[in-house]
C-alpha cells in the first residue's frame, strides 16, 4: 500500500464521525422547521426569514421595509393569523400591524 493510501484509509473513520455529527446537527433543524411556517407581513425592517416574494432582497435580514407584504418570518404552524399576518404574500405594508 502506498502512504497516501494508508492515510486515505486512515481517514475513512474520522470522514464518517463527522457526517454522521453533521446529520444529528441538521435533524433537529429540519424537525423545527416542520412546524414553522411563513408568516408574510409581520417582519421589520432587518428581521425577514429570507427572501422577498419579488426579488426585492435576496435573503435574511436584507428587507429595509417594515411589515411588508412580500417578507417573511417563520413563526410556530397555526400562530399566523394572531400575528396579523397572512401565509401567502401580498402587495404593499400590512394594514393590521403599525409600522
Amino acid at each position: 500500500m502506498t502512504a497516501t493510501r494508508t492515510k486515505t484509509l486512515a481517514l475513512l473513520p474520522v470522514a464518517g464521525a463527522l457526517a454522521g455529527a453533521l446529520t444529528l446537527l441538521a435533524g433537529p433543524a429540519a424537525a423545527q422547521q416542520a412546524n414553522m411556517e411563513k408568516c408574510y407581513g409581520i417582519s421589520k425592517a432587518g428581521e425577514n426569514g429570507c427572501a422577498h416574494a419579488k426579488g426585492l432582497h435576496s435573503c435574511a435580514g436584507n428587507t429595509s421595509l417594515t411589515y411588508d407584504g412580500g417578507d417573511w418570518k417563520l413563526v410556530k404552524a397555526g400562530t399566523c393569523a394572531a400575528e396579523n399576518g397572512q401565509l401567502k404574500p401580498f402587495e404593499g405594508a400590512n394594514p393590521k400591524k403599525k409600522a
